[in-house]
């Protein structure tokens, strides 16, 4: 422990955090997440990111916020959730998605399974197909675009030290899908929502046709074990 923090100091580091912060690249909704938070959570997380050098994570991440996801939003104008058979026009019907996915606010990474769903004799398996088989492990929680924008935004975020690239880094695992939500494009093909890591290390996100996918081994789905 060094020595204390002076009362100079510490209204040196209030003066900054008002006047130097660029507040025009911030997202008002995640900034109204912390305004929301409770004294005692505030105060914790931003003594944690002095305490760091006012660097983002501490070590290797283990919780990731899900976010809410809007196709429209995120990807572009006339992209929505697949509703109904997956022969159909998917603009009428239910969509299909685990509610247990639906109703994470978090993620911790260390719970992370990884599914290929292929069996015995097959090198890859076909997209719808996966998308067929893997409702038939009930302990298996899929996850969807709540979660892969969790994933991408603490990408954003922290790059060497995000979650993904623990990922990379602990199970060498270079791309994820997450199947939970499917995609209807303008064009009414169904897509699934993709994180890939290219050959520069960069991860970069992908939205493709399930009719084009041939998946092998070391490219799994990304799901969590139910809990007993």
């Amino acid at each position: 422990m060094g020595k204390a923090v002076s009362r100079g100091q510490a209204l040196q580091v209030a003066a900054r955090v008002g006047t130097q912060i660029n507040w025009d690249e911030l997202d008002g909704d995640r900034i109204q997440e912390v305004i929301d938070l409770s004294p005692e959570e505030f105060g914790k997380r931003f003594t944690a990111f002095l305490k760091n050098g006012a660097r983002f994570n501490l070590g290797d991440p283990r919780i990731i916020q899900t976010r809410s996801f809007d196709p429209a939003k995120f990807i572009g104008k006339d992209w929505t959730f697949w509703k109904g058979p997956a022969v159909g026009d998917g603009l009428t019907g239910e969509e299909d998605f685990d509610s247990r996915s639906r109703a994470l606010t978090q993620i911790d990474v260390t719970r992370l399974r990884f599914e290929a769903c292929l069996r015995e004799g097959e090198s890859s398996i076909k997209g719808e197909e996966k998308i067929r088989r893997l409702p038939e492990m009930a302990d298996f929680i899929r996850l969807g675009g709540n979660a892969f924008l969790g994933f991408w935004e603490d990408y954003q975020d922290n790059k060497e030290n995000s979650a993904l690239e623990w990922i990379y880094r602990t199970h060498k695992i270079r791309s994820i899908d997450f199947p939970d939500d499917i995609l209807r494009g303008p064009d009414g093909d169904r897509n699934v929502l993709y994180l890939a890591r290219d050959v520069d290390g960069r991860w970069y996100w992908r939205v493709p046709w399930l009719g084009s996918l041939v998946w092998p081994a070391g490219r799994p789905s990304a799901g969590l074990a139910s809990q007993p």
